[in-house]
């Protein structure tokens, strides 16, 4: 997404529901600004594949970020590499780990960095392993990454994080449990495929991506066969 549409993202989405940004890496300081700027709720920087990386983010944001907005800002990573995975301990025992509020484990590009499917069991394990070390540091979890209606309830499960994330909706799975429903992937993807067709017509230069976009939740709602991809 680009500036624009995010800034009409934060626009639809103050006082109703947080507004966390992924930027284009652990030090992408322009996407920071921006996010800065917007006064988003939240900051994920991808391809946190070391110790290293994750200290030049977190000092990136104190080194951008005014102070009284750093510290309501949720600082969050995605580990979502093979290498990253291998890195952990490093990672979760370091001190800047403990700046960081929340952390997502990213199947897709997990699963294309071990040559396998998503849904691989292997897979699974490792993003329960991720999860579980997280949590013992007392970080907010989330899993994402070609979330279907087959697949939501069984990570829900098994893995058991704080949240399940698609690509632009982040939802609490304390509020799943308590409320029973049986229905909210397929909730969360048509809300998706509703936002591509507004999106593709403000910005029309890009419908042909939100089209392809619509498709694939279409194929993880089981409409349509599902093959893995990324995002």
């Amino acid at each position: 997404m680009d500036y624009d549409e995010l800034t009409l993202f934060r626009e639809i989405s103050r006082e109703i529901t947080p507004l966390i940004i992924k930027i284009g890496g652990p030090e992408a300081r322009t996407d920071i600004r921006f996010c800065s700027s917007i006064v988003s709720d939240g900051i994920v920087a991808p391809m946190v594949e070391s110790e290293y990386a994750l200290r030049n983010y977190v000092s990136s944001l104190k080194s951008l970020i005014p102070p009284n907005q750093f510290e309501k800002t949720n600082k969050a990573i995605n580990i979502e590499t093979i290498t990253a995975y291998r890195n952990i301990l490093d990672i979760v025992d370091s001190h800047s780990f403990e700046i960081i509020n929340s952390v997502i484990a990213a199947r897709s590009d997990l699963s294309a960095s071990m040559n396998m499917h998503p849904d691989d069991p292997e897979v699974m394990r490792i993003i329960g392993q991720i999860v579980k070390l997280a949590k013992e540091k007392n970080k907010a979890t989330s899993v994402g990454g070609t979330i279907t209606s087959s697949n939501f309830y069984h990570i829900m499960e098994k893995v058991a994080p704080n949240y399940i994330n698609s690509r632009h909706i982040v939802i609490s799975l304390e509020q799943v449990a308590k409320n029973q429903r049986t229905d909210v992937p397929e909730i969360i993807l048509e809300f998706e495929i509703e936002l591509y067709v507004l999106l593709s017509k403000l910005k029309p230069e890009k419908s042909y991506a939100y089209l392809n976009r619509i498709e694939i939740n279409k194929e993880r709602m089981g409409k349509k066969k599902v093959t893995y991809s990324v995002g």
